[in-house]
């Protein structure tokens, strides 16, 4: 399987797990001029933007290191451009981690506060 396709599955294994969850999904693959968001969703009346790692042949804490500072910038301005898109600059906001690896789904809400927040 193509790292794509490898990213396409644990986005769909992701946002299944939140939904059973209660969330909602907003948007998916969302790509500003300088990031991307794996999954966008609404936790009540809180958006949460949703970084998903997939490493089913790794143990748990694989994915999380992926979640580099760049990473978390480029996060922040597709987050802000999204906000801004839908005019909801005025609502709560989270960033989450959903990492997916041979040991289950771990769900970590709160992974990183935004400067700007």
């Amino acid at each position: 399987m193509k790292q794509y396709e490898k990213g396409l599955t644990g986005e769909d294994m992701a946002e299944e797990f939140l939904r059973q969850q209660g969330m909602l999904n907003v948007s998916k693959r969302y790509r500003g001029q300088d990031g991307e968001i794996d999954l966008i969703m609404l936790d009540g009346d809180t958006v949460v933007m949703v970084e998903v790692k997939y490493r089913p042949g790794a143990r748990k804490g694989a994915g999380l290191m992926a979640v580099t500072p760049a990473k978390q910038k480029r996060m922040l301005h597709a987050a802000q451009q999204f906000l801004l898109e839908r005019e909801w600059m005025d609502r709560m906001v989270r960033f989450d981690v959903v990492e997916i690896t041979s040991d289950g789904i771990l769900h970590v809400p709160h992974a990183f506060t935004p400067g700007w927040y």
